[in-house]
């Protein structure tokens, strides 16, 4: 079985929190050309930038326009004969979009779809010391204790009593006459 091929396709798009005119210049770089003709790839239109690569190459793509803060579309290769798949109903909550498909098994990773992690820097904390173990740190008075009324409170003695003495039984309702009721044999 041959290998399937796979085009790689930008149409402007950038990665999360990427600066535009950043991306242009990487991908400026990327491409080892001016910036007016990577300005031709941020038309909106899906431009072809590779045809009929493996998957390797297809990720290697994905990879490096990801570092340059763009977003690559891999679809299979026009040229490459496809396979058939087996066809799924459409139903209620399905999209039948045309442009919508699933990347080949086993290619992309999850990195691709992870946002940017940006550490939040912690504030000045020389002044902080660790008091010694044991030591109480809440200094404030205790709460007063609350005035609860037990008078009326009685216990039972030991080994007396269940706790079915505590349950509350629910009324059953009638049954149904039901006595003109036959079963059929089979």
């Amino acid at each position: 079985m041959p290998h399937p091929l796979f085009d790689i396709f930008f149409n402007g798009k950038l990665a999360p929190g990427a600066d535009a005119s950043e991306a242009r210049q990487n991908l400026a770089k990327l491409f080892k050309t001016g910036e007016e003709e990577v300005e031709r790839l941020f038309s909106g239109d899906a431009v072809r930038i590779k045809s009929g690569v493996d998957q390797e190459t297809a990720i290697r793509y994905r990879t490096a326009f990801l570092k340059a803060g763009a977003l690559v579309d891999i679809r299979p290769s026009a040229d490459a004969p496809e396979e058939p798949s087996p066809r799924t109903p459409a139903g209620p909550g399905t999209d039948t979009a045309s442009d919508l498909s699933l990347m080949p098994p086993n290619t992309g990773s999850l990195e691709d779809c992870a946002p940017a992690v940006v550490p939040t820097p912690i504030g000045d904390i020389s002044g902080l010391r660790l008091a010694p173990a044991g030591t109480d740190l809440d200094e404030s008075a205790p709460p007063a204790p609350l005035a609860i009324d037990t008078t009326a409170l009685s216990l039972a003695p030991a080994g007396t009593g269940t706790l079915e003495e505590c349950q509350q039984r629910k009324q059953t309702g009638a049954l149904p006459d039901i006595s003109g009721m036959t079963l059929e044999e089979r």
